[in-house]
C-alpha cells in the first residue's frame, strides 16, 4: 500500500549536520576569567568572589574568619529568565534544522544576554538575597559606601556578569 508521499529533496544530511554543529555549542553564563579582575585591586578576582558568595564559605578578611552565607545570584537570575530562554534554546534548534546556523548562534546568543541580565537583574534588586550583617554595613559605612544591598558595594562583581557563546 502506498502512502501518498513523495520526497521531493532529501535534505536529512543538512538537518543532521546543523543538529551536530549546534550541540557542540554551550551558551555560558557567569563571570570568565577573562573579565575576573578586580578594579581596585583585590587579590580574590571577581569569578572567584562570584563563586564564593553563590555558594557561601568561610573565609578570612582583615584577620577575622567570616562566614558567608550562600548567595546564589547566578541560579537565580538564570531561573528567573528559564521561560524567555527556553524559548530563543528552541528557536536556535529550529534554525539550525532549517540550515541557518547563523540565526541559530544569534538565539543562543540571545539567550546569553537575557540570562546574564537576569543574575544582574538579581544583584540590582538585592532584596532576595540573604541580607548583609551589621558588621558588614558598618564596614560598608565606615568606608562611605550607601546601601544596604548584598553584592552591590562597588558594581564590580555585577559589571563582570556576562555570557559567552562557544564550542564545547
Amino acid at each position: 500500500m502506498k502512502s501518498g508521499i513523495r520526497c521531493r529533496k532529501d535534505n536529512s544530511a543538512d538537518v543532521l549536520a546543523g543538529l551536530s554543529r549546534l550541540s557542540k555549542m554551550d551558551v555560558l553564563v557567569g563571570i570568565p576569567e577573562s573579565k575576573a579582575t578586580r578594579e581596585d585591586g583585590e587579590a580574590l578576582n571577581n569569578a572567584e568572589i562570584g563563586y564564593l558568595q553563590a555558594t557561601g564559605a568561610t573565609v578570612k578578611l582583615g584577620g577575622s574568619t567570616v562566614t558567608l552565607p550562600p548567595r546564589p545570584f547566578l541560579d537565580m537570575g538564570i531561573e528567573d529568565t528559564k521561560d524567555v530562554t527556553t524559548e530563543h534554546l528552541k528557536a536556535a534548534a529550529t534554525l539550525a534544522l532549517d540550515g541557518d546556523f547563523g540565526g541559530a548562534e544569534k538565539q543562543l546568543e540571545s539567550a546569553g544576554i537575557i540570562a546574564s541580565d537576569g543574575a544582574k537583574k538579581v544583584i540590582g534588586s538585592g532584596d532576595r538575597l540573604h541580607p548583609l550583617s551589621e558588621a558588614t554595613l558598618r564596614a560598608r559605612r565606615a568606608q562611605g559606601l550607601p546601601g544596604e544591598k548584598p553584592l552591590y558595594a562597588h558594581g564590580y562583581l555585577l559589571r563582570s556578569i556576562t555570557y559567552v557563546v562557544r564550542g564545547k
